[in-house]
């Protein structure tokens, strides 16, 4: 009549091959994402040495980023930690933070130029035509009109 093996009759049998197609199916799908995963990693390492190759370069933003008093304040909290000890160049750093303390504009002034919009604006030039009005109205003597 049958074999006798009733768990070929179960839905959950290993040897059946329906259960033997999924599980081939499973192992076919992590494979392949393996794969891509490998190759994923290849073109970041590949990204990688490129811009380290390019790391003269600077992206146009890090101008925002640096911060002269952050490495200082880095550089002092070693040294009250005990993980660096005193030396001429955190001396004289320490004076250079100091002046950036004072007066912060004439480092920001330094390191951008300055640039006058005014020439540009529309509205400028009609603010200085009527300054420019008003001065020649002001120069010119006017009568002197006595009231009694």
């Amino acid at each position: 009549m049958g074999s006798g093996d009733l768990n070929l009759l179960k839905s959950w049998n290993p040897k059946l091959v329906k259960n033997r197609e999924k599980v081939w199916v499973k192992e076919k799908e992590l494979i392949n994402e393996e794969l891509k995963l490998k190759e994923r990693q290849l073109e970041l390492q590949k990204e990688k040495e490129l811009d380290e190759l390019v790391g003269a370069k600077t992206r146009a933003l890090d101008w925002m980023y640096n911060d002269p008093l952050a490495s200082s304040q880095t550089q002092n909290n070693d040294y009250l930690l005990g993980k660096k000890k005193l030396d001429a160049s955190v001396v004289k750093k320490d004076s250079s933070t100091e002046e950036l303390k004072k007066d912060p504009t004439t480092n920001l002034v330094s390191q951008r130029q300055k640039f006058d919009y005014s020439l540009d604006d529309p509205m400028s030039a009609i603010n200085k035509a009527k300054r420019k009005q008003i001065k020649k109205k002001n120069g010119k003597k006017q009568p002197k009109v006595h009231k009694q």
